[in-house]
């Protein structure tokens, strides 16, 4: 069949030991690796990275305190979330930013994310600068190989906000919210779960329909 969109596995091997399996449509899974390991809280910045070796299907990580890393075997599906006991928000932390951004510029900066049937996802400065974008089979891998991106690029998030074209749930306010990226919109979906979420840690999140703009919990970092 054609025009059919990839979905493979990429094991993640870290230090030697098989650690986790992502499902994926990227080529170069080197952004979503990093990020996942980081929205994992297997390392705390882009310097716990030693090393990142792709072959074939495996991607090797070494990291510079490798006898600090213990995990255990996983699968992460398209469509399914990481660590859930992370959505404790306690166990998350609050976002630590004071970013306001106006409604006319999220409005505006739609138009740069990427045009595809799947997910795609947007990051941006706090003067609306595009920094980067991503596509792949789900929001939370789309965050992962922004967030992956930005650590590799030394950006602070507290000055950015992200953009998705997709549904955004629970699992994709963990990740971002770990990254300290202050403010979320979609143009789709969003869960009751992802906005209590966002409620509880600080992150702004919106749904964005042509120019209205909709602030789906109490949290406000938008101005008209």
């Amino acid at each position: 069949m054609k025009n059919l969109k990839n979905e493979t596995p990429v094991q993640i091997i870290i230090n030697g030991r098989a650690a986790m399996t992502i499902m994926t449509s990227a080529e170069d899974p080197t952004d979503l690796v990093v990020g996942q390991l980081y929205t994992e809280r297997v390392i705390e910045t882009y310097a716990d990275i030693s090393s990142v070796h792709i072959d074939g299907p495996q991607t090797s990580v070494v990291t510079a305190n490798p006898f600090e890393i213990l995990l255990s075997r996983k699968t992460v599906l398209a469509g399914c979330g990481g660590a859930s006991s992370f959505l404790d928000s306690g166990k998350l932390g609050d976002i630590t930013s004071d970013l306001v951004v106006s409604e006319q510029q999220l409005s505006r900066s739609t138009e740069y994310l990427p045009k595809t049937n799947w997910h795609s996802a947007a990051l941006f400065t706090e003067d609306a600068t595009l920094l980067t974008a991503a596509e792949d089979l789900t929001s939370q891998n789309t965050a992962d190989r922004i967030i992956g991106w930005g650590l590799a690029h030394n950006i602070d998030f507290s000055r950015t906000y992200l953009l998705f074209s997709g549904n955004i749930v629970a699992e994709t306010v963990r990740k971002t919210v770990i990254a300290n990226i202050p403010l979320v919109a979609t143009a789709a979906e969003v869960t009751s779960a992802a906005v209590a979420a966002a409620d509880n840690t600080g992150l702004a999140l919106y749904r964005i329909t042509g120019n209205t703009i909709v602030a789906l919990g109490r949290i406000s970092r938008c101005t008209p």
